[in-house]
Parts: C-alpha cells; sequence; structure tokens
C-alpha cells in the first residue's frame, strides 16, 4: 500500500492518505486475483492515521468522524456502497468540513455508478483543500465518465502539477488522449505512468492499444502480455477505444495481425499460466524480439539477472547483436575515439 502526501484539513485533525492498490479500477471488483476491466485508474481511499506505533505522549484515539469515516471505507471496499455512503453521511454530519469523508464518499458514490454524486463530493473535497492531487484525478475521471473531456483534461494536468509522482493522471489523461485520437500524447502519459510504476497494469493495455495505430505489433504484444500478468482484460480495456476489431480496422485503415487480434477476442477468464510454462513462453517471447529482457523476467516470475542467466542455458543472448553487427560497432567506436 502507498502513502501519499498528507492533505492538509480545514479542521483540529490532520489525516495522511493511503491509497489502495491504484490499478484497480473503481467499477471492477476489488482484490489481485479478479480482472480489472477499465482503461481508467482511480486514486484510493484517504484513510485515518494509524494509532499503533505511536508513543503514548502523542497517542491519540479516533474521532467519532474518523471512525464513521473508518467504517465507510470497510464497507465499500466489501461493495457495500450504500452502507459506506451512510457512514460517510454521519461523518461529514459530525464535521462538516472533513474533507477526506467528502473525497470517500465520492468513491464510493463513483462505484455505486452514481457519477453526479461522485462529481459533487470529490468538487466538495477540493473545496476545503485546494492541494488534493487525488480529488482532481478521480473528478477527472468522473468529468470523462460524463463525456466533458476538456474538464477532464485539465483536472488531470492540475493533478500532476500537484503531485508528478502520482500516476493516476498520467495513466488516465493517456487514456483520454487515446481516445481523442492524440496517439503520440498517449503514449507519452502512459510511458510516464510505467516509469513511476512498473506494475500499473492498465497504462500497459492502453500503450498497447497506441501502439496499434503505429503498427508496432511486437510492442503491442508485449504490452498486452505484460499487461495480462497484472490482471487486465486487455479485450474490455480495447472495447472502451473501438467496438472489435474490425471497427479499428475500419476506422484506422490498418490490418491488425491475427496473432495479435486473437489478445484482443473477448475471453471469459484470464488466462494462468504454471511456472515452467512461463518460463518458455518468456523465453520464445524474447527471442521473437516481443518482450524485452526485463518484461520476460517478469512474466517468468524471476529477476532480469536470473532470466539472463537462464537464458544463457538456453543458447539466447541477452545483446541482439550477430557477432558481426557487434565487430562493426565496437570498430566504429575505436575510429570515433581516435578522431
Amino acid at each position: 500500500m502507498r502513502t501519499l502526501n498528507v492533505a492538509n484539513e480545514n479542521s483540529t485533525n490532520t489525516l495522511r492518505k493511503d491509497t489502495v492498490e491504484p490499478q484497480q479500477s473503481v467499477s471492477s471488483t476489488q482484490g489481485t486475483d479478479r480482472k480489472i476491466v477499465e482503461p481508467n485508474i482511480h486514486c484510493g481511499f484517504a484513510h485515518n492515521p494509524p494509532t499503533e506505533g505511536i508513543s503514548k505522549p502523542t497517542h491519540r484515539q479516533l474521532t467519532e468522524a474518523e471512525i464513521y469515516n473508518a467504517h465507510g471505507i470497510a464497507c465499500s471496499e466489501n461493495d457495500e456502497h450504500t452502507g459506506a455512503i451512510a457512514s460517510f453521511d454521519k461523518a461529514i454530519e459530525l464535521q462538516p468540513d472533513y474533507t477526506n469523508a467528502h473525497y470517500n464518499r465520492g468513491i464510493a458514490y463513483m462505484r455505486k455508478g452514481e457519477v453526479d454524486n461522485a462529481l459533487a463530493d470529490y468538487s466538495g473535497a477540493i473545496q476545503f483543500e485546494r492541494n488534493y492531487a487525488e480529488a482532481y484525478n478521480n473528478r477527472g475521471i468522473a468529468y470523462q465518465k460524463k463525456c466533458e473531456t476538456i474538464y477532464a483534461v485539465q483536472d488531470y494536468s492540475t493533478a500532476i502539477g500537484l503531485n508528478p509522482e502520482l500516476i493516476e493522471p498520467y495513466a488516465n489523461r493517456g487514456s483520454l488522449y487515446l481516445s481523442r485520437q492524440d496517439i503520440y500524447r498517449a503514449v507519452q502519459d502512459c510511458s510516464k505512468a510505467l516509469s513511476l510504476d512498473p506494475d500499473a497494469g492498465v497504462a500497459y493495455a492502453t500503450c498497447g492499444v497506441a501502439w496499434l495505430h503505429y503498427g508496432h505489433w511486437k510492442k503491442a504484444k508485449a504490452d498486452f502480455t505484460v499487461a495480462t500478468i497484472l490482471k487486465v482484460d486487455v479485450s474490455a480495456v480495447f472495447r472502451h477505444f473501438y467496438e472489435n476489431t474490425e471497427d479499428f480496422e475500419r476506422k484506422t485503415e490498418t490490418q491488425i495481425p491475427e496473432d495479435v487480434a486473437d489478445m484482443l477476442a473477448p475471453q471469459a477468464e484470464l488466462p494462468e499460466f504454471e511456472e515452467g510454462a512461463r518460463l518458455k513462453f518468456a523465453l520464445k517471447a524474447y527471442d521473437n524480439e516481443e518482450l524485452s529482457t526485463g518484461l520476460a523476467a517478469r512474466f517468468a516470475g524471476m529477476s532480469r539477472e536470473e532470466f539472463i542467466y537462464t537464458m544463457g542455458k538456453y543458447g539466447l543472448s541477452p545483446i541482439r547483436l550477430t557477432a558481426e553487427e557487434l565487430r562493426k560497432d565496437i570498430e566504429s567506436v575505436r575510429k570515433a575515439s581516435h578522431q
């Protein structure tokens, strides 16, 4: 669980915001064993500060409002969103300027599918705390769902300005750019998100769809493969942008190769790989130049160093150059150094 910056509250208590795993979309079911189906990444709940491990002179009991806030989070994470909203209502009734309760109620409303109410709560949280980057990100998603893309881009960009290390607004803005056919910016934003968090599976899926527009089939397959490893339903994400592969081909006048199209076909369940099969697949994908050593190692479930060592057993090299190509490169470097 990542810990984000503290948001200043217009109350006597300052609350730390911890987020749930960022790649889990709000509308998908929660849990690491369940697939992710949306192209947007929500920032997670704002929790109360912990009391364990705090020295007795500074230890304090949670306020009644904080108790209701914690209860609301627990309810929503168990898909009991109506009960969660009731708990957040009580927290706000007890403490009207409780920024995190407004923000958390927004998440619960979004999970319940009530976008307008979520939008209102995120706006309320921002009214109390102008530097609330996570609230801007989530409000951007709400605007995007309402097809108010100008406001969505503004909110994602504001979130990035407030916290450049926050991955969610980069990934979400990339998704929005992709929907607007601004492919270059989509790749830029998704790549930035992945540089900040290599486990942001949704960003891999979105970037994979972007590569299709350029005809970079190997890059698309690599990103779709890693997204699948990270429990993202690549087919579902693709269908947020296009009805099916035929729709993509008609609109872009680009023919998708059969092996790539197969990865975009709807699947009832995401594929599971046994350890031995994963290694063989990773070695083959690397040999076919579909995955880098780093991504292949991730798929095989080992460190990059371990994977490179294993490659040697199978006669593969981490250097994609023939002996003659390597000799020419070395000779070129030598000549340049004597000029």
